[in-house]
């Protein structure tokens, strides 16, 4: 978990140079092109790969739809319109959204440790957004971040799935075919909207492919996977908090950005309430498993 926090907070920025040299669609299926190649080539060199188990057939198009082109696509396109360190807090919020979706459809319950766990997330994205904060006259920046945000409840209805499902394959076998669907679907809505004719095919951009494709689109997508297989929904959220302190750093770094006051207080305060989610959800797993332990 900790490469994959590292290579997706500093995709963050990579992306921002990204969109320099391809439209926003066409760059997002060129990358989750590029992530299937290359795990269709590592399951095929590990024996690995073979054609989904029809009852694993619903969760590759929800993970390939939800979790890589719906999130991938709209973060892109979010991007045009916001800085990447502030887009970076914001696409990974969702383990602000993940307890009420947890309570609803997986009837986990609402402890008080998850609720103020919450709130403070809430005031993280209060604090970033509150009247005085924003310029007004660049309303671009509420185009973006609520692009941003619906990103991450795409992606929280993915991850509810992926816990409900009673998996057949593992994850390497059916990473390929999920990125085989978002690109399946992704590439004509690319070609209606977009002309290839207006990519800038330069070195800059076959290595900035390199990375956003293979690493962030491919490899770093099947760790999580696997990560959200193994870890209780809301736990697994607590290693998101990694990914927006790398972007926030790695934006500093490379594209020379300054996050504003707002933008700190906003991020403590999602991290603070993320750290907060995933203790309460560590002292229910602890306290239940005595429990079970009387009951075997």
């Amino acid at each position: 978990m900790a490469c994959t926090a590292l290579i997706w907070g500093i995709n963050f920025p990579i992306l921002k140079l990204g969109l320099e040299y391809s439209p926003p669609a066409l760059y997002t299926t060129l990358r989750m092109a590029l992530g299937m190649l290359t795990m269709f080539a590592i399951a095929g060199a590990l024996g690995r790969l073979r054609l989904p188990d029809r009852r694993d057939l619903p969760v590759v198009v929800s993970v390939g739809l939800l979790q890589n082109m719906g999130f991938i696509t709209l973060v892109t396109v979010g991007l045009q319109f916001l800085p990447a360190g502030r887009a970076a807090i914001l696409a990974y919020t969702s383990p602000i959204w993940v307890v009420p979706a947890a309570v609803l459809m997986l009837g986990e319950k609402l402890s008080l440790g998850r609720a103020f766990g919450v709130g403070l997330g809430l005031c993280g994205l209060a604090a970033m957004f509150n009247p005085l904060s924003l310029v007004w006259n660049e309303p671009d920046t509420l185009i973006g971040a609520g692009l941003i945000l619906l990103a991450t409840l795409v992606w929280t209805l993915g991850l509810v799935h992926v816990r409900r499902h009673h998996w057949q394959g593992d994850v390497l076998s059916l990473m390929p075919w999920q990125l085989l669907c978002s690109v399946a679907v992704m590439l004509p809505i690319a070609l209606a909207l977009e002309s290839p004719s207006v990519i800038r095919w330069e070195s800059g951009f076959f290595w900035n492919l390199l990375l956003s494709g293979t690493a962030a689109s491919g490899l770093a997508v099947a760790a999580q996977v696997a990560a959200m297989r193994a870890l209780p929904a809301v736990s697994l959220s607590l290693s998101s908090a990694a990914v927006p302190a790398v972007g926030v750093m790695a934006s500093v770094w490379v594209l020379a950005e300054r996050p504003t006051v707002a933008d700190i207080i906003g991020f403590l305060l999602i991290a603070g309430g993320i750290l907060t989610v995933a203790l309460a959800d560590r002292r229910a797993v602890a306290s239940a498993s005595p429990v079970l332990d009387e009951q075997q």
